[in-house]
């Protein structure tokens, strides 16, 4: 299956730019920002959707002082798909509005744990002989699956282009830009959630960085919302990054000019601060991924882009594997790889493909 891609137009603005992507993608936008609004209240604290739009609309001020081009341009996908903004946050936001007690914002007696639900997936950095090469699978509710594409940003003022995966609506959640800096992300469950950035704007804002280390400095300075794995990288170094609603915590880093060194993360806590304020839900399937590849890469090392993306794909034991297959006609919304992402960040190649990436030749992306 070909991997849809959408081109923002070049010589417009940050809200002309969301227009632009709004309008062509309306119909699905409303599709699945109303399936992800569901799935919010059902898998997290909300009590009506009402509720949720007014936790959301409070994450709008968070996001313009933190970076007013992609406040504007999420304002404009709104207006191209005649949303309301809020609607939108809910879209790009799901995961981490789960996390939030919505007592914490609007008053009232806390509500206690949420459901025990999972949102799931796998990612590698590696030095090989073809460069520094960083991928993930991006596992979701199965119904998010439909709604993935490819997103190409131009470059604007001092900011490179970039090629993110992503699903209609959303801002971006992993990718690459023309200087050599990649981003992945695996969601964490959070303890600590609050109001904070839509996490989608601050991959895109350290995606405008030109340098590893200065991408891996907007993470840990953001105001965050709650908990996630970010792992950012060029072709010379990789940071992995654990944050909860209130904490960053860098707990590896790697020279990948080379070849031979590597690191994985999935969804549990491999640094010690972050893990405070953190679990794993019971249906996770996170330790198994994490044994299968750590096993992987110590009987030998990553050799190139084809041999990491085999990984990625691998169905060592299915469903719970590492391309995860746990969505079914009568559970739709259980976890599923919706998609896989792969750079080389040397080359300045991207790779992707949309669902199951097991024995799946990805297409070719460049700038």
């Amino acid at each position: 299956m070909t991997m849809r891609t959408f081109h923002l137009p070049a010589a417009a603005g940050p809200f002309e730019r969301g227009v632009a992507h709004g309008r062509a993608f309306a119909r699905e936008i409303a599709e699945i920002a109303a399936i992800r609004s569901e799935l919010a209240q059902q898998q997290g604290l909300f009590r009506s959707d009402a509720e949720l739009l007014a936790v959301a609309e409070r994450h709008l001020p968070v996001l313009e002082a933190f970076d007013a081009a992609l406040h504007q341009e999420l304002l404009g996908i709104a207006e191209g798909a005649s949303l309301p903004p809020a609607r939108i946050v809910v879209l790009n936001h799901y995961t981490d509005l789960k996390d939030l007690d919505p007592s914490t914002v609007l008053g009232g007696a806390r509500r206690g744990a949420d459901p025990d639900r999972d949102d799931e997936c796998s990612a590698i950095v590696a030095g090989t002989r073809e460069g520094a090469i960083l991928g993930q699978t991006w596992d979701m509710h199965g119904s998010a699956a439909p709604y993935v594409l490819m997103l190409h940003v131009p470059a604007w003022q001092d900011r490179p282009a970039a090629w993110l995966l992503t699903i209609t609506g959303c801002l971006g959640m992993a990718g690459m830009n023309d200087a050599g800096v990649g981003m992945t992300i695996n969601n964490l469950k959070s303890h600590d959630a609050r109001v904070g950035l839509v996490w989608p704007a601050l991959v895109r804002r350290a995606l405008a960085e030109r340098r590893a280390d200065a991408a891996r400095d907007v993470v840990v300075g953001a105001p965050l919302g709650s908990g996630h794995h970010y792992l950012v990288a060029d072709a010379q170094r990789a940071f992995g990054i654990e944050t909860s609603g209130r904490l960053a915590e860098v707990w590896a880093e790697l020279d990948v000019s080379k070849p031979g060194g590597a690191f994985h993360h999935e969804n549990h806590c491999l640094g010690t601060e972050v893990a405070k304020v953190s679990s794993i839900a019971s249906t996770s399937t996170t330790r198994e991924r994490f044994a299968f590849l750590d096993a992987s890469l110590r009987d030998h090392t990553i050799e190139s882009a084809r041999d990491l993306w085999s990984r990625l794909g691998s169905h060592e034991g299915y469903p719970r594997s590492v391309c995860t297959h746990l969505a079914s006609e009568r559970a739709p919304h259980a976890m599923l790889t919706c998609a896989g992402v792969l750079m080389n960040l040397s080359e300045r190649r991207i790779w992707a493909a949309p669902g199951c990436i097991h024995g799946v030749h990805p297409d070719e992306l460049r700038f």
